[in-house]
């Protein structure tokens, strides 16, 4: 049980490529994908672990009083039982609320909480937790400060997900049980123990700036310059409010198009997450985002593929960064906002050599900080120092 580990809630690519990296290294490692997750977003669709469908047939007798409230059969309960039982450590994408065997807990100012938390710490497990966005770092207060309120006014998330009500008792509920908090190396909460390191990976035998293309995912030739983004998550995107800055980048390609730049807008929202890196492979710049202040998923994953990557860094976080990760004096990234969005993408697209120059940086910063052989021995020593 020493060397096992199993991946709640997939991280996007990160669960999986570390799920791989780690059977390298002797370990046992696998992704537990909940049955609401959508399939869509699976980077491997095969090997994971899925809950067991299907009538009761076996007592967990052990913890059968202690879950005597919950609402799910005593053949779930038992296999939850034997999968933490088989995993020392269990990383949590998003709130610890991810496992199933939800009841009102006895936690002041706590949302309700997954039983199988308890039970995980019963049998010694040890908790990670990589929060997801904003609302699991830090308080509304906090982030509505930012810009004068730039970042929540376009945000998503309703007032019933994200208010300091249940942020606070997220909070509360990861400080009592968790064991480690993963920071991205941005920004540092009030509220949470974050601990820094270069723990987003990629495999780069698989995003890499030679990567081939399967014929049915190659698109039609074209002499324009594609500039991709992408936003998905209907759940982040409501009353017109987008964090990403969306309108704000079609505009500006929409203008370059009609004062006869040759580009076109690549906007990707229907497709396969295990297939996308075919589609960022074509792109010749990628944008990320304009407002929050950090780059997610898309810049991680254009970067490994030598792409120019835009995207707003927020000033305090990229300073903090660099103090985290002093090997670096400066970023790859492409800086622009929703202001400037215009005259950042039409330098790129007159200048080819800034072009390909910051597709070079992308790729040798993912080569430094997202390449999961170097990454995978710190995240170990991470995990055996619990």
């Amino acid at each position: 049980m020493r060397k096992s580990i199993l991946f709640v809630n997939p991280d996007y690519h990160c669960s999986f490529v570390y799920r791989d990296e780690l059977r390298k290294l002797g370990w046992k490692a696998n992704v537990y994908v909940p049955e609401s997750y959508p399939k869509k977003l699976l980077y491997s669709k095969g090997d994971i672990t899925p809950m067991p469908q299907g009538p009761a047939q076996h007592e967990a007798k052990k913890f059968a009083g202690a879950l005597a409230k919950t609402r799910v059969s005593t053949r779930k309960i038992a296999w939850l039982t034997q999968l933490f039982a088989a995993h020392k450590y269990l990383v949590f994408y998003g709130g610890l609320e991810s496992l199933p065997l939800l009841i009102r807990n006895e936690i002041q100012d706590a949302p309700p909480v997954s039983r199988s938390i308890e039970i995980a710490k019963k049998l010694g497990n040890k908790i990670i937790q990589v929060p997801s966005g904003c609302l699991e770092e830090e308080t509304k207060e906090h982030f509505s400060q930012l810009d004068g309120g730039n970042v929540c006014g376009n945000c998503g998330w309703s007032a019933e997900v994200c208010n300091d009500e249940n942020n606070i008792a997220r909070f509360n509920l990861v400080g009592r049980y968790a064991d480690l908090v993963i920071g991205q190396g941005c920004f540092e909460s009030s509220r949470l123990k974050l601990t820094h390191f270069k723990y987003k990976s990629l495999d780069l035998n698989l995003w890499n700036p030679n990567l081939e293309i399967p014929a049915k995912h190659r698109l039609p030739k074209t002499k324009n310059l594609r500039v991709l983004h992408s936003f998905v998550g209907k759940g982040r995107d409501s009353s017109g409010k987008n964090i990403k800055g969306t309108p704000r980048i079609a505009d500006a390609i929409d203008r370059l198009k009609a004062e006869g730049y040759p580009v076109e807008y690549m906007f990707l929202d229907d497709i396969q997450s295990k297939d996308m890196r075919y589609y960022q492979a074509q792109a010749d710049i990628a944008v990320d985002q304009l407002i929050y202040g950090w780059w997610g998923s898309t810049g991680i994953e254009a970067m490994g593929l030598g792409k120019p990557v835009v995207c707003y860094l927020r000033p305090a976080w990229k300073d903090f960064f660099l103090k985290q990760f002093p090997e670096y004096s400066s970023l790859p990234i492409v800086e622009a906002n929703a202001e400037n969005i215009y005259e950042v993408l039409k330098r790129l697209a007159l200048d080819h050599d800034f072009r390909k120059q910051k597709g070079r940086e992308s790729w040798e910063f993912a080569f430094r900080h997202f390449d999961v052989t170097k990454n995978a021995p710190g995240f170990i020593d991470q995990l055996t120092s619990l």
